[in-house]
């Protein structure tokens, strides 16, 4: 399944390249980017309608605030001394969504940090001087808008939650269908915890790589 976040752009031309093998069979999905109190919360999207006049009227939304978001970021660190060239930053989303991953990979090209972790760590983390909060959507919301675009929605890698069982309840009681267990941040005891969760809510079972590059 082809996951972006906030695109579905990639979808049809991955199902297109499958079909000239005959495999695999390329899922259509989204990953929705919700945030409360309880900080990012993920939410994945499959099996749905692509052409939804809704789903893309929204996810258009989310990389326009997206966009302007990082700018703003690339202001604070200019601001900082640390300028970013921005015409660089868009060109290296290749046409998808801007995104943190793409701020911290300019800065520590230019050299001002020492990894993608370091610049989230010192800079544009959610308590870091250059974080700049994007257009907000609750986890809730999230599960509604893939429910309306014909979707099955799936919280993504629930061990980076600081407290998943409360946040899997929230979402069952407006209609989650499944939980990501196999992703490389859940540890084995929170597989094992979120297939016991799966199996008494009778919750789907996924996995993802969660690959940003």
């Amino acid at each position: 399944a082809i996951t972006d976040h906030d695109t579905t752009e990639g979808v049809k031309p991955a199902q297109a390249a499958a079909a000239q093998y005959g495999a695999p069979r390329v899922i259509p999905g989204v990953e929705l980017s919700a945030e409360d109190a309880e900080g990012d919360v993920h939410v994945l999207g499959y099996h749905l309608n692509i052409e939804h006049k809704g789903l893309q009227s929204a996810l258009e939304h989310f990389r326009d605030a997206r966009f302007a978001r990082g700018r703003r970021m690339l202001d604070r660190l200019a601001a900082m001394g640390m300028p970013l060239d921005w015409e660089k930053l868009v060109a290296s989303a290749e046409g998808g969504s801007i995104g943190r991953p793409h701020v911290a990979r300019a800065l520590l090209a230019a050299g001002y940090v020492e990894s993608v972790k370091d610049a989230f760590e010192r800079y544009i983390g959610n308590d870091g001087p250059a974080y700049v909060a994007r257009a907000r959507l609750t986890p809730e919301e999230s599960v509604e808008l893939i429910h309306s675009a014909g979707g099955v929605a799936v919280l993504a890698h629930p061990g980076l939650l600081r407290d998943y069982r409360s946040m899997i309840l929230r979402l069952i009681a407006v209609g989650l269908d499944g939980v990501e267990v196999m992703h490389p941040s859940n540890s084995e005891d929170v597989r094992l915890d979120l297939r016991g969760i799966a199996v008494s809510s009778n919750l789907i079972m996924t996995g993802g790589s969660d690959f940003h590059g």
